[in-house]
């Protein structure tokens, strides 16, 4: 055995023992450039770094927020780490400005007699001051009373309220008090209800939601004698804006002509939030979808480790907005930082560290049947070990779910790549980190890199079965 060929055999072995990959005939077959990017993709760095992206820190990373606005930053340092050069003139941000919403917080006066009374805060504001002085009608809410009309303010019990969820349809029932006459809605609350919490977070900045109805003045109070004189006073909502970005990292491709064409890897960096008063307040968003993040981190890492780049250029991204509508993907394929009928295809990666039941170190695509970039990136994840496949429910059910689908709607073939399922903790605060399974994930995101090889360098491109 000459000198070269012991120290690929010797690199083959290291980068085996790196990944904790049992080797197999298919997989003696990758290079051994090939399995020093994939010796990047390991599950003590995928712990590293989805334990940062989900901690309680980052309280849920909601659009907009300080937290997301940090995730970002974060986001654009391991892309630089990674050798990657800034997608926006040489920025890895691609920044917007979204009109956002909070309430009042001050100059808020509810008085009984003249004489100033407990309130617990505003859940909702109007574009004007409002101002009230008269009688309070107390509502029972649900009895059939929809015939029945008032003028002016009303007292509603909210005292029985307490989940996230009974406050939405609570919310919901009080939208009839508007046609019938009310002007005004007073909520009676205890100071430690779930709902004094959400008027608390209510006074942080939100996105407007041009399709939410316009509400009534709603305060919350605790009880009083309804026969006496009230005055309410409720400043006007707080409207303003907020900077959101999407982060960007290019690798250029070594073939110039390959070069001009690209291959997106993304995954979307927001989630839900956190609901204080709940026992456990943040929504970590682990799996949905720090998991995605962080394998769009990692594969950018195993790219920029190949001694030759890949022929084609590599684009990754993360978006914001995407639990609020896919609004930062859409944002982008409307401002493409890259000609769009020169993306060959996006690999979105959505909820990749928690798999179904006998569904270890296996990957399933959406939209299956819409391009044979499934059946392209199967063939090669094969040599990795790792399965790509049609999910019998979710790959059709989810396809228009995540951030894939901007693309789409603009031509491009693009799909989202799950290893996991809609499980009990999706969008609830047990979603934490501690849950996944890192090896699984660790594999799927070897698989997504090997996978993806053969388009990266131009022997294969994948075609769409729309047209």
């Amino acid at each position: 055995m000459n000198n070269s060929v012991l120290r690929l055999t010797l690199l083959v072995l290291a980068a085996f023992a790196a990944i904790g990959v049992q080797e197999t005939a298919a997989q003696a077959s990758l290079s051994g450039d090939v399995l020093s990017g994939m010796s990047e993709i390991n599950e003590k760095d995928v712990r590293a770094t989805i334990s940062f992206l989900a901690s309680d820190e980052m309280a849920g990373r909601d659009t907009p927020s300080p937290e997301l606005t940090i995730a970002s930053a974060y986001v654009a340092a391991r892309f630089r780490g990674a050798g990657l050069i800034g997608g926006v003139d040489g920025s890895f941000y691609q920044t917007h400005r979204v009109a956002t919403v909070a309430m009042p917080n001050s100059d808020i006066e509810f008085k009984i007699d003249g004489v100033s009374a407990e309130h617990f805060g505003v859940l909702a504001a109007l574009d004007e001051d409002f101002s009230f002085i008269g009688s309070v009608t107390e509502v029972e809410i649900g009895d059939d009373s929809s015939a029945v009309t008032f003028d002016g303010a009303v007292l509603v019990d909210g005292g029985e309220v307490s989940s996230p969820r009974e406050q939405f349809f609570f919310r919901r029932q009080l939208r009839s008090l508007k046609q019938q006459g009310a002007t005004c809605i007073l909520i009676k609350v205890n100071a430690d209800s779930p709902m004094v919490a959400a008027a608390i977070k209510a006074t942080r900045p939100r996105l407007v939601n041009p399709r939410q109805r316009a509400s009534l003045p709603t305060l919350l109070v605790s009880d009083f004698d309804t026969s006496k004189l009230v005055s309410i006073t409720i400043p006007k909502r707080r409207n303003g804006d907020a900077e959101v970005r999407n982060v960007i990292g290019v690798l250029p491709g070594s073939d110039e002509i390959l070069e001009k064409e690209a291959v997106v890897f993304s995954a979307h960096l927001d989630h839900v939030g956190s609901q204080a008063g709940l026992e456990d307040p943040v929504f970590n968003g682990a799996d949905d979808d720090a998991t995605g993040v962080t394998g769009v981190i990692k594969l950018a890492d195993a790219f920029a480790a190949l001694k030759t780049p890949p022929k084609r250029t590599m684009i990754f991204m993360t978006f914001w907005g995407e639990e609020k509508g896919l609004l930062g993907s859409r944002h982008y394929v409307n401002n493409p930082t890259w000609p769009l009928d020169k993306i060959v295809a996006n690999i979105n990666i959505e909820m990749i560290g928690r798999p179904e039941a006998g569904a270890a170190e296996k990957c399933w695509m959406t939209g299956w049947d819409q391009s044979d970039l499934g059946a392209l990136m199967a063939e090669a994840s094969d040599t990795a070990g790792v399965r790509i496949f049609e999910h019998p429910k979710f790959s059709q059910m989810l396809y228009r779910a995540s951030d894939n689908y901007s693309f789409v709607e603009k031509g491009v073939v693009a799909h989202s790549f799950s290893a996991g399922s809609l499980h009990d903790d999706y969008h609830q605060p047990g979603d934490e980190w501690e849950k996944l399974e890192l090896r699984h994930m660790t594999r799927v995101i070897q698989g997504l890199f090997v996978g993806s090889l053969p388009i990266a360098n131009g022997e294969v491109t994948p075609k769409s079965s729309r047209n």
